[in-house]
């Protein structure tokens, strides 16, 4: 399993994590980045057209020359010794007849091959290999090879004739399937599997589209006759057989680093090296087709082969069960198994997975629908309380250590305090406060900073204010441009501030009076702050980057991209830092970010749960997020707010959180449970 995508890739390139340190957390010395700037990708080749099916379809100027090249036999034409009864299917290497096999007068499907096509390199070896692989089989679910001519004016393939649907043209004309439908096929191409791993053979392209249901479900005659539907695994064409004496058929086939498989259900070994594929490899894939089955979606989605992969190694395996409701949960953790990343935590047989559902038929892990899919939506979970706090958006939101006060800043020159279980205003402070654009709260919570859009150079800076009579206590000037973000150090000796001039402001206590430092490093505004400890400090700013400071020297201990746009909210929690922008992403303990995707437009806010186990973000879409840390899953979604949500706050218990809109409301919610 590569540490790195790019040893899948060489186009990808992503930072190499340093080792998580709570007070380095991007690693390096003082002053200099841990990040060395990465070689220049090589050129990327023009990317073919994709089909939706994870299956890359032919360049028109291919398909003419199929068409030119295809062999073609008229049905009642006999051929080699097949009469040809009708077209089933074509594609670039050739058409696929339903045809009578005259000597034995049985119905076979003929694949009739391009001649032209077996004489590239490799190609004549595979089909060569699909029937070897085939003939080593027997079994009910798995479509028989009969014979092959390979060498005559009229090269074919004959195979046994399978009447039916594949699963992906299934699901496609009909949506997702009833969950005792989806547990019954899969049941069975688990044991077709099983059969053929302990022949050796590993499959290497197990997908919905190799997986054909005969008879066909959908008005069926034989399915009124009391015919149960039976699934065949297609498609051995890609198969690799290890004999019993080590014998490799993918011997000089197939190359190191070649990729074989459909995208959107390989597993990533296999796509790192596809003669790193065992029978676990065609688990995963099998994984993959079950929650298409149930969801109508592939397990990891993205525009291209990268993007897929790089989700199925750092990202946890998606749950059905919270795509639809009556998926029981032990079929979810069935699923989840075996999609996971690493092949030692998935089923080691197909044997097992059969044992698995099994449980499930039976009603084991709860009861099994056969009625149409119930597909989940999204819970309409009302807000605790909610009120017209500001005229303006609330851009500063912040809770006391002991919960007792919540304190809100607004774009009307306003801050106010709350009652916070019924949010009842208990205070409104009148001072020159401006257009505020950021607002925290000192740890010993006996004051508040503000910054705000000024005019002129001399009203910019940093103002403190007493949070028990709102008097202003004290300007912290330096910046000659506005300030966007204020943060206050653990021990309330450092104030922190970011600004449009590019700099980190910091203002630290002495006995006569702050002292005032800036340092340079963002190419651009600086939007977000945080104290990771009282001489350590996090930025993210609109170039892109976070940013992690030795206060002691004023020196960068390192940069890392964050991947997301220019950056507008940053949270840290424990482990983890999270950033917000054109979408979300949190860096977790391993040095790798992960996108959590489910707003539609961009992240504007983000707050860690005090446990942090929960990740909340506010977006432009109006929507809040909540989401598990651990597994990047989204656990709800809060649809009250009319305008972007712009702050965010959770509760010292954990129990509630708070959001603030760009039109002044402040709501109140309960934080899930997980």
């Amino acid at each position: 399993m590569p540490a790195d995508v790019r040893a899948i890739c060489p186009v990808c390139s992503l930072p190499t994590p340093a080792p998580f340190d709570p007070l380095s957390l991007f690693g390096g010395s003082s002053g200099a980045s841990k990040f060395s700037p990465l070689p220049a990708p090589p050129p990327v080749p023009v990317p073919r057209p994709h089909s939706g099916s994870g299956t890359y379809v032919q360049l028109p100027e291919e398909a003419a020359q199929s068409a030119a090249e295809s062999v073609s036999a008229a049905p009642g034409k006999t051929v080699a010794g097949f009469e040809i009864l009708e077209e089933l299917n074509r594609g670039g290497m050739g058409v696929i007849y339903k045809a009578r096999q005259v000597a034995m007068n049985r119905i076979v499907a003929l694949k009739a091959i391009i001649p032209a096509k077996l004489e590239r390199p490799g190609v004549r070896e595979r089909f060569m290999a699909e029937v070897k692989a085939s003939a080593l089989l027997n079994h009910p679910n798995i479509v028989m090879v009969y014979h092959t001519d390979l060498d005559g004016p009229f090269p074919y393939l004959a195979m046994e004739y399978v009447p039916g649907v594949d699963l992906l043209r299934l699901v496609r004309g009909g949506g997702p399937l009833p969950v005792t439908d989806a547990v019954y096929y899969i049941r069975q191409a688990a044991d077709g599997l099983q059969h053929a791993h302990e022949q050796g053979i590993v499959h290497r392209d197990i997908k919905p589209s190799n997986l054909m249901v005969s008879p066909g479900p959908i008005g069926s005659d034989a399915i009124k006759g009391g015919r149960l539907p039976r699934v065949k695994i297609l498609d051995m064409g890609l198969a690799r057989v290890v004999t019993p004496d080590g014998q490799d058929s993918d011997t000089g086939l197939t190359q190191v680093g070649m990729f074989l498989g459909t995208p959107d259900y390989v597993s990533p070994e296999q796509a790192e090296n596809s003669r790193n594929a065992d029978g676990r490899s065609d688990l995963f894939s099998l994984g993959g087709a079950l929650y298409f089955l149930l969801t109508g979606e592939v397990p990891f989605p993205g525009k291209t082969l990268v993007e897929k992969l790089r989700k199925a190694l750092t990202e946890p395996p998606p749950s059905p069960l919270a795509r639809r409701k009556d998926v029981p949960p032990l079929l979810d953790s069935v699923v989840r198994k075996m999609l996971a990343c690493d092949p030692e935590d998935r089923y080691q047989h197909a044997a097992d997975v059969v044992t698995a559902l099994d449980r499930i038929l039976r009603g084991e892990g709860g009861p099994v629908s056969s009625a149409p899919p119930v597909m989940a939506e999204p819970e309409a979970a009302g807000p605790l309380a909610q009120v017209k706090a500001h005229d303006g958006g609330i851009r500063g939101l912040a809770v006391t250590d002991d919960g007792a006060l919540l304190v809100t800043a607004g774009e009307d020159s306003r801050v106010r305090l709350w009652q916070p279980a019924k949010l009842q205003e208990a205070r409104t402070f009148l001072g020159d406060y401006g257009t505020v654009d950021g607002m925290v709260l000192s740890p010993n919570g006996k004051r508040f900073a503000t910054c705000a859009t000024r005019l002129t150079t001399s009203e910019m800076g940093v103002q403190l204010w007493d949070l028990t009579t709102g008097a202003e206590q004290r300007r912290l000037r330096g910046p000659a441009a506005n300030v966007r973000c204020v943060a206050i150090s653990q021990d309330s000796k450092a104030i922190a501030a970011g600004a449009d001039d590019s700099m980190v402001w910091l203002w630290v206590a002495d006995a006569s009076g702050p002292r005032t430092f800036c340092m340079k490093g963002h190419s651009g505004p600086v939007t977000a702050l945080w104290f990771v400890a009282p001489e350590s400090l996090l930025s993210a700013g609109m170039d892109g980057t976070v940013r992690q400071w030795d206060l002691r020297s004023g020196k960068t201990k390192g940069t890392l991209p964050a991947g997301v746009g220019p950056i507008s909210g940053l949270a840290f929690g424990g482990k983890r830092v999270a950033v917000a922008g054109e979408a979300l992403a949190v860096r977790q303990p391993t040095g790798t970010f992960v996108k959590f995707t489910g707003h539609s437009g961009n992240v504007l806010c983000v707050a860690f749960s005090p446990d942090g186990r929960l990740l909340a973000s506010g977006g432009a879409d109006k929507t809040v997020r909540v989401w598990s840390t651990e597994d990047g899953e989204e656990v709800i979604v809060y649809t009250a707010h009319t305008a972007p949500v712009r702050s965010l706050a959770f509760a010292p218990d954990g129990r509630s959180f708070y959001s603030g809109g760009g039109d002044g409301t402040l709501i109140r919610w309960a934080a899930p449970v997980i």
